[in-house]
């Protein structure tokens, strides 16, 4: 005890609380969670979660630390950049979310060339492939669309509170979604049929829940899953470039073929 500083200190300035023993197994969970900040890049959390795994690895002894910096170069997390997102906005949103306010927002939608003022009723923040998203109710049209954080160009808390309705659960809300997209009509089936050779890409991981794959004797496979964002799920198809069909609705599979013969013209020579 110093009287002059009137608390307890070390009296040894080499003294350290020893950090606790760490297993092989504890030590890879902690370099994959250290590596997993990259998916919050763009966020103001990612600094603070960097921050806060210096403070974890400033604890561990020199040689586990050592070796952990090493072993963690050994992991890393692909994908495009994320795009950034204004700390000042990402503040404004958190806190709506949290304290449950009602939001205006400026937003630009994809296209547009004007943004718009709208006032909403925040209700989760969702991440798909470094994107964020904010889900909101928009009580003027009675939706709850999904609003792309980057495009939201201001953002100001309003002092009216709000409840979330008590239909909404998030379960229900993303389950006819389509790769964390919902779209705005009924949710319809989709029959989406992979050629022979293209069969592991319906058979390797699912596409959707609640999913339903029928194998055909020639090899191929037709998956069937019920979806409202016909949108998205265009824009997944199109990736493999003819190696899934749309076999229903007919609309996706209209959309779909106007969507390859705007891409062949484009790549005309």
């Amino acid at each position: 005890y110093v009287a002059e500083k009137r608390g307890w200190h070390y009296a040894d300035s080499a003294f350290a609380i020893p950090a606790a023993a760490l297993s092989d197994r504890d030590l890879f969970s902690l370099m994959v969670a250290e590596n997993a900040i990259a998916q919050y890049e763009g966020t103001p959390l990612a600094d603070h979660l960097r921050a806060a795994f210096d403070k974890i690895l400033a604890l561990l002894p020199g040689e586990v630390r050592t070796a952990h910096e090493l072993s963690a170069r050994a992991i890393r997390f692909g994908g495009l950049p994320a795009a950034p997102i204004d700390p000042d906005i990402w503040a404004t949103v958190a806190g709506a979310i949290r304290e449950r306010d009602e939001l205006e927002i400026v937003y630009r939608r994809a296209g547009e060339n004007e943004p718009r003022w709208r006032r909403i009723h925040p209700y989760e923040l969702l991440v798909r492939d470094r994107d964020w998203f904010l889900v909101a109710y928009w009580p003027w049209a009675d939706q709850t669309p999904i609003y792309y954080l980057p495009r939201i160009e201001e953002a100001r808390r309003c002092t009216t509170s709000f409840d979330v309705r008590p239909e909404f659960t998030p379960e229900d809300y993303h389950r006819l979604g389509f790769n964390a997209v919902r779209g705005a009509g009924k949710a319809v089936t989709v029959a989406l049929r992979f050629a022979p050779d293209s069969a592991y890409l319906a058979l390797e991981r699912p596409w959707s829940d609640g999913q339903r794959i029928t194998r055909h004797r020639d090899g191929s496979a037709t998956l069937r899953f019920r979806s409202s964002a016909l949108f998205e799920i265009e824009r997944h198809v199109m990736r493999y470039g003819g190696a899934v069909e749309v076999t229903q609705p007919a609309s996706l599979r209209a959309s779909v073929a106007n969507a390859a013969r705007r891409l062949e013209r484009a790549h005309q020579t």
